[in-house]
């Protein structure tokens, strides 16, 4: 429950975190989290039990760890990939401490003592927060920002306090209008019902299967296979090869489909201290590799400058099946018998894990109405009549308009139409065959295509030069026509609507 606490409460302290201070709310955080776990240590009963850790605690946590995030989105813009290797991985690197940590604090000191103990670890992260500093006093022209802001503050005081309020609000549902955003929503929430079900239950297996002396490094191998798994994901979506480059989408389906998979061959390990080690290695390494592709593919779908809130609602979506899918999963284990109840989690994890082809199916049909508002594809089908860009290649161009392409001079009508027709991304002096290049060569040419009506328009207005040298001219002209006049006048350009004569300078003359 404390888990699925801290994932409810994600939207709230973003929001707490952007309309006031991210190093306040980690102060109370870290605050409220070591009093859940002091609290615990008092406790008598099983509600007190169930009201400090499972509620306190998860508030506390929640508060502390989303502020992480917003922090190092202050600091770290252009590295981003990189830091959360470091973010994410530290959930890894808690499992394997603080799993070991409380294990020996209890076996020494008692339960009551070993809380106690645990609450002076968890006081850190109250210190910790305290150092969190906003981004913007470390910018190099900080006092052009503090002025504007003074300015800023002015021009409201000024204005009618009666106005409704310019900020953003409180919640910002802004995110979810878009399906892909929804889809990814519904595909973490539904591989949330059991893919972290292995991580609250193999050291219970483990010491009642007899291997009770191996659950703390059963433990401490999980967390340490998160954080390789983080790493190992990591270099795979910051890696800049175009020869081998993974879709951080897929790199999400794949972890979180071979997770299913080791949750449902765990069912098959039984009393086997080595089965139980390669289990928490490939389950630890895939889990750690789906919650750091997770959010970076969340922040490749909405940016910077939405993902904070986006983030919110995805682990959002985590909490209530993580806080039923948990324990249902342990009610079937015991009604059943054995580990029947990782068949649900598995079966849940695999489910999740492809219904993110949906955002494929998506793509796919928001192409294809585009693709038809915009008057078909390309290609022409000879049954069906040339589509829409061919059928503008097929007008008439007058003869005198032409097209440069780079440095070549190209006339227009049929020969024109030919050469453009036969050009490549190559011949323009660009890298050989590349997406890119045929992209811009399209535009050019649907650019082309809007001006031929233009073209057309100005058909009667269009110049026509005259070699006044070269035709012969009529009798009345040349008995009007002085020697001086015709050294000084060569070239002529004549309208075909108007008798207006345009003079050019002369070529020998230059």
């Amino acid at each position: 429950m404390s888990a699925g606490v801290a994932l409810a409460l994600s939207p709230v302290t973003v929001a707490l975190c952007v309309r006031k201070s991210t190093r306040v709310t980690a102060v109370v955080g870290g605050l409220i989290a070591a009093l859940g776990c002091l609290f615990t240590s008092f406790a008598t009963q099983f509600h007190q039990l169930f009201f400090s850790y499972g509620t306190v605690v998860g508030v506390g946590v929640g508060l502390t760890r989303d502020c992480s995030t917003l922090m190092v989105a202050q600091y770290f813009k252009r590295r981003r990939e990189l830091v959360e290797i470091f973010i994410v991985s530290g959930s890894g690197l808690g499992i394997a401490v603080m799993s070991t940590f409380i294990k020996g604090a209890i076996r020494a000191i008692g339960w009551r003592l070993g809380l106690q103990a645990v609450t002076g670890a968890v006081f850190v992260t109250f210190i910790l927060g305290t150092f969190y500093r906003s981004a913007s006093l470390y910018h190099p022209q900080r006092r052009a920002i503090l002025h504007l802001k003074n300015q800023n503050k002015i021009k409201r005081k000024m204005k009618d306090r009666n106005k409704s309020d310019d900020r953003q609000p409180f919640f910002d549902f802004s995110t979810l209008r878009s399906k892909t955003v929804r889809i990814l929503l519904m595909s973490t929430g539904i591989s949330a019902f059991g893919i972290n079900t292995p991580i609250f239950y193999l050291a219970y297996h483990a010491e009642e299967e007899g291997l009770g002396d191996t659950a703390e490094l059963l433990q401490a191998y999980l967390g340490l296979a998160w954080a390789v798994g983080c790493a190992a994901f990591g270099l795979l979506v910051r890696q800049n090869s175009a020869e081998c480059r993974i879709a951080r989408q897929y790199l999400t389906q794949a972890a979180v489909f071979v997770c299913g998979l080791a949750t449902m061959a765990l069912t098959a390990v039984e009393g086997s201290y080595s089965g139980y080690v390669l289990f928490a290695w490939v389950y630890g390494i895939f889990c750690g590799g789906y919650h750091y592709s997770l959010k970076m593919y969340t922040y490749e779908r909405v940016r910077s400058r939405n993902f904070a809130r986006t983030w919110g609602f995805v682990q959002c979506s985590q909490a209530v099946p993580i806080a039923i899918g948990v324990p249902l999963s342990g009610y079937i284990n015991v009604g059943c018998g054995g580990k029947a109840g990782y068949y649900f989690s598995s079966t849940c994890s695999l489910i999740g894990s492809l219904s993110l082809f949906c955002i494929d199916l998506h793509r796919r049909s928001v192409s294809n109405k585009h693709t038809k508002e915009n008057g078909g594809a390309a290609t022409c089908d000879p049954q069906t009549g040339p589509t829409r860009r061919s059928r503008s290649r097929d007008r008439d161009v007058p003869a005198p308009t032409a097209l440069v392409l780079g440095a070549d001079f190209v006339g227009s009508g049929r020969a024109g139409r030919d050469l453009l027709d036969s050009i490549g991304p190559g011949s323009l002096g660009s890298p050989p065959p590349n997406v890119e290049n045929y992209l811009m060569l399209s535009e050019y040419e649907n650019n082309l295509i809007a001006e031929l009506p233009n073209l057309n328009e100005r058909r009667g207005r269009r110049w026509s030069l005259v070699v006044s040298n070269t035709n012969s001219p009529q009798p009345s002209t040349i008995q009007d026509e002085t020697p001086e006049h015709k050294n000084s006048i060569k070239w002529k350009k004549k309208c075909h609507t108007n008798n207006r004569l345009i003079t050019v300078i002369n070529e020998a003359s230059l």
